[in-house]
């Protein structure tokens, strides 16, 4: 394992050279990059020219955006990703990105689990043989507090068993888990469910903390905590167990 950051998950909104820069100066090992959102941006810059960015820093690729934000995107925005996808892949690889992450909502307003679940397998066959086409694995977080799905109108995938589950119903190899320790906190996970885990299961690792004085069913994922600044979470157990 090795240290990546993705700035804009802490608020800071760069271009991707800037991350690299920032990457480098606050001693992380690897950057993580939103690859669709910055795809032109990339192309403009030169993607040897940020290659070498990475090289010059000693910044290695983390793990790349590539796909739509959620699996549970409109048709629209998915089918315009896909058809995108290889073109995107090939210039995440060039990189040196080798995994993709992409969130599982746990809910849905229209879907039934039945019928969620069919989506998400059938994109997931969509998706996974291009970017398998590329060397990338693609890793799948569950978001697990419960009010991510509170009044929603049917519950979908939220906990590490039933995505595990998921994932063993995609028959896709370059599929496993995005793996993040708010949400294996607030699913009341334990060391020993990481361990039982094999380690080309996992894709991608995110940790964060939780706020004080939240109670488990009131947590938000819109208010975290950096690693270690509460201690609410137990991240000693989560590493270590990694």
């Amino acid at each position: 394992m090795y240290s990546s950051i993705m700035p804009d998950l802490i608020g800071i909104g760069t271009p991707p050279d800037r991350s690299v820069e920032l990457a480098a100066k606050h001693g992380f090992a690897g950057v993580d990059l939103r690859i669709v959102r910055n795809l032109r941006w990339i192309e403009d810059y030169g993607c040897d020219r940020l290659a070498a960015l990475m090289d010059g820093h000693g910044v290695r690729a983390g793990y790349g955006s590539m796909l739509t934000r959620t699996l549970s995107a409109n048709d629209q925005e998915w089918a315009e990703v896909v058809d995108e996808l290889p073109r995107i892949a090939a210039i995440a690889r060039q990189l040196g990105y080798t995994r993709a992450g992409v969130v599982v909502l746990p809910f849905d307003d229209r879907l039934d689990f039945a019928a969620n679940r069919r989506q998400h397998l059938d994109r997931l066959a969509q998706a996974a043989p291009v970017l398998a086409d590329h060397g990338i694995r693609v890793g799948l977080e569950y978001v697990s507090p419960k009010t991510r799905r509170a009044d929603a109108a049917f519950i979908f995938v939220h906990n590490l068993r039933m995505m595990l589950e998921l994932i063993d119903d995609a028959k896709q190899p370059n599929v496993g888990l995005m793996l993040d320790s708010f949400h294996w906190h607030a699913a009341e996970e334990t060391s020993d469910d990481i361990r039982r885990l094999q380690p080309e299961q996992i894709v991608v690792v995110h940790v964060n903390d939780a706020p004080r004085d939240t109670p488990l069913d009131e947590l938000d994922i819109r208010n975290r905590e950096l690693p270690g600044e509460t201690g609410v979470i137990d991240l000693d157990g989560f590493v270590s167990a990694l």
